[in-house]
């Protein structure tokens, strides 16, 4: 590890990422990946599952305490090297840090919205899950309609301002967007 990737991120920088923290309490990732290497360290700290090359832990992480990490130190590359869009735009100075807070609360309020849609003890993962039956479903409620474009409209709120490409729930095509 580099002293830079060891150091404590800018001030602001840890501003935005512990008034949002939805990259690690399950609004962004279901789960996420640990190697290898790191399953050992990790087991006594996080419920691993298993897979072919890797291993995951699922979303929310159990360490994230009022947006905070409590295993820092510890937590897997993963997390270290993952930088949300709108943080990595006000790093590299392509937006001010006015409109990175601003699309952070932006989400917020749009999650705290889409709370009161979802079922009690639902989780964002969960609600995506019923999105994908009740899309599927031959006929819908109103209520049922409007929990799809609720989530839906967030999904693409992530996906604009937080998620990569890569990360993204709905990607177009270049030549699609090209012609929107």
């Amino acid at each position: 590890m580099t002293a830079e990737a060891a150091a404590d991120p800018p001030l602001l920088e840890q501003d935005l990422c512990t008034g949002c923290a939805a990259c690690c309490d399950g609004t962004m990732f279901t789960y996420v990946p640990v190697t290898r290497e790191e399953q050992a360290a990790l087991s006594d700290l996080l419920t691993l599952e298993t897979r072919a090359d890797d291993a995951i832990f699922h979303q929310p992480c159990p360490h994230s305490v009022g947006q905070r990490c409590q295993i820092y130190a510890l937590r897997p590359q993963t997390c270290r090297s993952f930088r949300c869009k709108t943080l990595y735009a006000m790093h590299k100075g392509e937006i001010d840090s006015a409109e990175a807070f601003r699309r952070v609360r932006e989400m917020l309020a749009s999650r705290e919205q889409l709370k009161t849609m979802m079922e009690i003890g639902e989780s964002i993962a969960e609600a995506r899950d019923r999105r994908q039956k009740v899309a599927q479903a031959s006929a819908r409620t109103p209520e049922e309609m409007a929990f799809l474009l609720k989530l839906t409209a967030f999904d693409l709120l992530l996906d604009r301002y937080f998620r990569d490409k890569g990360q993204q729930m709905f990607s177009r095509s270049p030549g699609k967007a090209a012609a929107d």
